[in-house]
């Protein structure tokens, strides 16, 4: 499944008000949210797939994997981060590799907190 980040958004928006509240809860500018939404935040110097990663994780059930270049539920992320070391599958264990160091697994907050 797919998500259209920028419906996502605009969704958002109506919910929650304005494009400040949106922004506020992403915990970036007003300006970045108008420029992502009117098509122009790459032409700025931003970059959509780190706006968009975090629109996701914030205001949906999914997260894009760097490591799968693929949506995911956030209880399927949780199910990578938490496996054990596969011993016997190539592909297993690089993405074993990539979620120990991704920002966006589920355990990542907390253990920057020291709450592990």
């Amino acid at each position: 499944m797919s998500v259209n980040v920028h419906t996502l958004i605009s969704e958002q928006v109506e919910k929650l008000g304005s494009k400040q509240a949106v922004a506020d809860r992403m915990g970036v500018s007003r300006t970045m949210v108008s420029l992502y939404l009117s098509g122009r935040y790459a032409d700025v110097g931003g970059r959509n797939d780190k706006f968009e990663q975090r629109a996701l994780a914030l205001f949906s059930n999914r997260v894009t994997c760097p490591h799968l270049q693929t949506d995911l539920s956030h209880d399927e992320c949780a199910a990578h981060a938490a496996s054990v070391m596969p011993m016997s599958d190539p592909k297993a264990l690089k993405l074993w590799v990539a979620c120990k160091s991704c920002a966006l697994k589920p355990l990542a907050h907390t253990e920057k907190e020291g709450v592990a």
